[in-house]
């Protein structure tokens, strides 16, 4: 008996990653498929939940996820439950999955960052469902494609390759992807750095260039710090 326990909690979260995954890159091909067709109507020929895995979990408070309506703040991490993939709360409480249709519904494009394999869902959002599946928007923040400032905030899984967890490999001159359902959006880093949770600038508006912003928590285990990638599009 203590040997059939033990292959079920190592299968059980193996199995779980793998229909978490298949559910995340379903939505994500489904997603490409409508972005073809889109784009093969308009005559563009430019085009080219992830899983149970553990993540370096962050919390943002309402100030920042469009909640509340007093000054942002980011606020350090603290160490994540090991069978929920959601943003920090008090009670850790296991939610139901979002659907494959509303995964769909939601997304407003792919991230795409070829110099790590890193393919997600974008998402308008912050709260802890949303962060379970794809990067989130944080409100406030300019839309894709808007001259302005586009902040996306990410979970780092503890596991290589997973989420945000190589975003630290990016260097000066790579290379951002976006695709949306109606074009591809094409951005060059321009700026990577460690800052502190309180630390606003980030989120700072421009009133010249399109500009992406991409973070979440370093190091990874302790998430004391944010990790900031910026990209400008071309």
């Amino acid at each position: 008996m203590l040997i059939v326990a033990g292959a079920l909690l190592i299968l059980v979260p193996a199995v779980m990653t793998y229909i978490n995954t298949k559910r995340n890159n379903d939505v994500i091909e489904e997603f490409l498929k409508q972005t073809e067709e889109a784009l093969s109507a308009i005559g563009n020929e430019e085009v080219e939940d992830i899983g149970d895995e553990e993540v370096e979990v962050f919390y943002i408070p309402p100030e920042l996820g469009g909640i509340g309506e007093t000054a942002p703040t980011i606020t350090p991490s603290s160490e994540a439950s090991r069978e929920d993939e959601t943003l920090e709360s008090p009670v850790p409480v296991k939610k139901p999955r979002m659907s494959k249709e509303e995964m769909l519904k939601r997304t407003t494009g792919i991230l795409i960052i070829p110099k790590i394999d890193v393919e997600m869902l974008i998402m308008d959002g912050v709260d802890e469902d949303t962060l379970r599946v794809a990067v989130g928007r944080l409100p406030y923040t300019d839309n894709l494609d808007e001259v302005g400032n586009c902040v996306l905030a990410g979970h780092r899984s503890y596991t290589f390759g997973k989420y945000l967890n190589r975003l630290n490999e990016l260097d000066i001159g790579d290379k951002i992807i976006v695709r949306t359902k109606d074009k591809t959006l094409n951005y060059t880093i321009y700026a990577t750095k460690i800052i502190e949770p309180d630390d606003f600038s980030i989120i700072e508006k421009n009133g010249d260039d399109k500009i992406l912003t991409v973070f979440t928590c370093h190091p990874p285990g302790v998430g004391s710090h944010r990790l900031v990638v910026q990209a400008k599009q071309d």
